[in-house]
């Protein structure tokens, strides 16, 4: 019986770890890692209120694509670098918490889809018909839109992951497919392989997985480290994750959160804040190995 509590635990999460590929690319108005580091509450406190007004700027200017996209961009950025850190954490030790916590997440990840399927709607007129598969003729989109797609994937990534199981929203997972390919067509390596990092988990649980995902997905770990200059503890993280956890690969997946911890979290300032989270979830996931093995 504990073994089967633990390979349903083991799978819940997979899903759960699926959200983390969109890990933060915080932005230069977003607390310093020296806040983020000594004083969590603040931080989480100033995120809070940029996503507050952010939205409080939607509803002021309903038709703006720009407010819309930093709307969906801010809350999205919050729900997974606070709520849904927290829900993922306590899952294994206080599971009504938990709960409490994925529905908090999911309120804001579905305004979030929201605002920025209406800021692409508002940009091209088949958009909403290209996203729910009514039309296949895809809108014409341009470099300018990658952070539309990426936030929208990412917004859609953290609602159904927090939908906890909602065939409502489950029915939507190849709309972030959709949107990570349509990035990608327009430029891979876009903000040092995010992309592709995306990629790697999502693969590996998409609706229609290729027979060779796994090979995929390494594929798509070597081409992130290679946009990010070996730089990001992002890919490492997504790998060990996605693909040793499933495969039960315990060697690899060790190896692989330890590579992450050697990388200099200050080497590239542009992603350091976002490394030092993963550095985080690396240490917590080393401390945990024996729930995602059996």
């Amino acid at each position: 019986m504990n073994c089967i509590i633990k390979i349903f635990k083991i799978r819940f999460q997979l899903f759960v770890n699926f959200t983390l590929l969109f890990c933060l690319t915080l932005i230069s108005c977003s607390p310093s890692l020296t806040v983020l580091k000594f004083n969590p509450d603040f931080a989480e406190s100033t995120y809070k209120y940029f996503a507050e007004k952010s939205e409080k700027s939607v509803i002021k200017y309903p038709d703006d694509h720009n407010k819309l996209l930093n709307a969906c961009e801010t809350l999205t950025k919050y729900s997974f670098g606070f709520t849904m850190e927290e829900a993922n954490r306590e899952v294994m030790i206080d599971y009504k918490k938990s709960q409490s916590l994925y529905n908090e997440a999911h309120r804001n990840f579905v305004k979030a889809v929201d605002y920025c399927g209406r800021a692409l709607d508002v940009k091209y007129d088949n958009y909403k018909d290209w996203i729910d598969d009514s039309n296949n003729e895809s809108p014409i989109f341009t470099y300018l839109d990658l952070p539309y797609l990426y936030w929208s994937a990412g917004a859609y990534g953290g609602a159904i992951k927090s939908s906890k199981g909602d065939p409502e929203w489950l029915i939507k997972l190849p709309r972030l497919g959709k949107l990570l390919e349509a990035g990608i067509s327009l430029d891979p390596g876009w903000n040092k392989g995010a992309l592709y990092s995306a990629m790697i988990s999502y693969t590996m649980i998409r609706h229609d997985p290729p027979v060779n995902k796994e090979i995929m997905a390494r594929d798509f770990f070597t081409k992130a480290v290679i946009a990010s200059n070996d730089l990001d503890l992002g890919p490492y993280i997504a790998l060990a994750e996605s693909v040793s956890i499933t495969t039960q690969n315990k060697n690899e997946f060790t190896n692989l959160l330890y590579k992450a911890l050697n990388i200099d979290i200050n080497a590239n300032p542009d992603i350091r804040l976002n490394n030092y989270i993963n550095r985080k979830r690396a240490i917590w996931l080393l401390d945990n190995i024996d729930e995602y093995f059996y």
